[in-house]
């Protein structure tokens, strides 16, 4: 019930949106630089790791000559690239000529979807459009 003094009161919660200021770009590059930096040092500690591995007998071992270092930091990865790119062109090596449009077509006529032998014997004659294609819809988007 209400008496004759209350009055009724709205509550809107106001939402403000503000860009982030200067100082709020700053400590999100600040947190980027640092986590960049981090992972940097991160994977430099991680791939030392094997260099400073010591043999059975307490040694290191032999130091490698010029041109085995070459073959190792230049002639791995040149090859691993060489097969991949030769695995990337391989399929269109094998494959036949390709279609060119304005050229006659060779190859033999392939039928998709159907028994082998029906032809066009089994497609049934379409005389007039379906209704739905007649009144639209479809790809056309007109319902």
């Amino acid at each position: 019930m209400k008496s004759a003094g209350a009055s009724s009161v709205t509550v809107t919660l106001v939402i403000a949106t503000t860009r982030p200021g200067v100082m709020g770009l700053m400590v999100r590059l600040a947190a980027l630089t640092a986590t960049i930096c981090t992972t940097v040092v991160a994977s430099a500690v991680v791939a030392a790791a094997p260099a400073m591995a010591i043999g059975e007998r307490g040694t290191p071992g032999d130091k490698l000559s010029t041109l085995t270092t070459v073959a190792l930091f230049v002639g791995v990865p040149v090859a691993a690239a060489a097969l991949i790119a030769f695995l990337v062109f391989l399929p269109s090596m094998v494959s036949g000529p390709r279609y060119r449009p304005g050229r006659p077509w060779s190859a033999a006529a392939s039928w998709f979807g159907e028994s082998e032998g029906a032809g066009e014997a089994g497609m049934p004659e379409l005389t007039a459009l379906p209704d739905a294609t007649a009144q639209g819809g479809g790809a056309s988007a007109r319902w």
